[in-house]
């Protein structure tokens, strides 16, 4: 029997003896009875095309082709080839990130600071972006946290009004 096996978008066929035949016969769990070889031949061809011979299965090597090591490791210019390490050749993008975040910051500070009054910003800065504890911002300021959390209560209202509904989580909408 000569099997059609795809890679890529050609054919190539395999040429399978008796037994191989069998043992393809059995491992396809093929449930017809076929009357002749012929007609045996055809099933397992067609379940095997059914099975195996996808185009999505066989273009892996096209979406994968890049995943393999670079030929120049990713490395400062100051640092020194490392052979037991083979981080070098993931590229690091911390400095990057760290600017996103810092760039992020500023641009959230700067909104607030103009939707809100000061003592509104400021609180709400330090407390929801620098994760500072508000009975400890109170204390910093020399004011109660009664008053902070007046402040911080007077901001989400606010902050509420001028964007309602900005995101669709069910979360953000309180359900």
């Amino acid at each position: 029997m000569k099997l059609k096996i795809r890679f890529n978008k050609y054919y190539q066929t395999l040429e399978l003896n008796e037994k191989e035949i069998e043992q393809l016969w059995i491992s396809l769990d093929i449930e017809s009875n076929p009357s002749s070889r012929e007609e045996k031949e055809k099933l397992i061809q067609e379940k095997f095309e059914e099975i195996f011979n996808k185009p999505e299965l066989n273009n892996w090597r096209k979406v994968f082709r890049r995943y393999t090591m670079p030929k120049k490791p990713f490395r400062k210019d100051d640092q020194e080839e490392d052979l037991t390490d083979h981080m070098d050749y993931i590229p690091d993008y911390t400095d990057l990130e760290n600017q996103d975040r810092k760039a992020d910051y500023e641009f959230y500070c700067k909104l607030l600071r103009k939707n809100l009054t000061n003592k509104q910003a400021e609180a709400f800065i330090a407390v929801y972006l620098d994760g500072v504890p508000a009975n400890e911002y109170a204390d910093s300021v020399g004011t109660s946290k009664s008053n902070i959390s007046h402040h911080l209560a007077a901001a989400k209202k606010k902050l509420k009004k001028i964007f309602p509904n900005t995101s669709t989580f069910p979360s953000s909408l309180g359900l």
